[in-house]
């Protein structure tokens, strides 16, 4: 997987990312031309491109060097300009979402709800996301399993991790693969994961009436994805005792 590099926040990304690049913006009178190209200064690896109709893209070397963009004075045919004005948007959207991966793991559901928010074109939001997948960048099968550990060592029972991963976008198949290889990697013993929750949850709780604390502790630990006889052992264990 490749490293994710730390991109700026998005009110710098607004500020030196596609201006007046809108997919439904007025042809310039005459030829376009390229004023200038230089690097970005504020996102690596990404250079301004200046056209003589005042619009500014922000592209890859790649796409640049794929239009023969690369020096001032160069006419872009029609073709070629609504190709680079699409591809500026694209590459926008990946580096938000570059920037929100550096920031936390997110699925590409998460991704996508995100994008969206910006760009109501599902081609463009998922162009985006493609790219990051192809590059390593975005990886649901990771997130998937990362987060099932992490949830699983806060105390959350397997049911509820396999609920929490699914909302999130992974796919039934493997939120139960994830979680399945996070009980065996991390050791998971439901009984006493339930055990160790409700006996922190229970200082909250212990100077209550036994009938309001064993409601509230039942839901809480309900709420943690435990049931059955799991949760049916450890309220026994609880309010079994005198001083309950």
């Amino acid at each position: 997987m490749h490293e994710i590099r730390e991109v700026p926040a998005e009110q710098d990304l607004v500020q030196d990312t596609v201006q007046d690049v809108e997919q439904h913006a007025e042809p310039a009178a005459g030829p376009v031309t390229v004023k200038e190209v230089r690097e970005s200064p504020r996102r690596p690896g990404r250079y301004t491109l200046q056209l003589s109709d005042g619009r500014s893209l922000v592209l890859g070397l790649a796409a640049l060097a794929d239009s023969g963009a690369t020096r001032t004075g160069v006419v872009l045919e029609p073709a070629t300009l609504e190709r680079l004005v699409r591809e500026a948007a694209i590459t926008e959207l990946t580096d938000r979402a570059l920037g929100t991966l550096a920031r936390g793991r997110r699925t590409r559901r998460e991704l996508e709800q995100r994008l969206r928010r910006r760009e109501p074109d599902l081609t463009m939001v998922h162009a985006a996301l493609d790219r990051l997948e192809a590059s390593g960048a975005l990886s649901d099968t990771i997130v998937a399993n990362a987060e099932a550990s992490a949830r699983l060592r806060r105390g959350e029972a397997p049911t509820r991790v396999r609920q929490t991963l699914r909302m999130k976008g992974i796919g039934d198949q493997d939120a139960a693969r994830a979680v399945s290889n996070a009980v065996e990697q991390e050791g998971f013993d439901e009984l006493a994961a339930c055990r160790s929750v409700a006996e922190r949850r229970m200082r909250a709780l212990g100077k209550l009436e036994p009938a309001v604390a064993r409601r509230r502790l039942t839901a809480f630990l309900a709420r943690r994805g435990f049931g059955g006889s799991v949760l049916h052992t450890v309220l026994a264990e609880q309010f079994r005792r005198g001083d309950r």
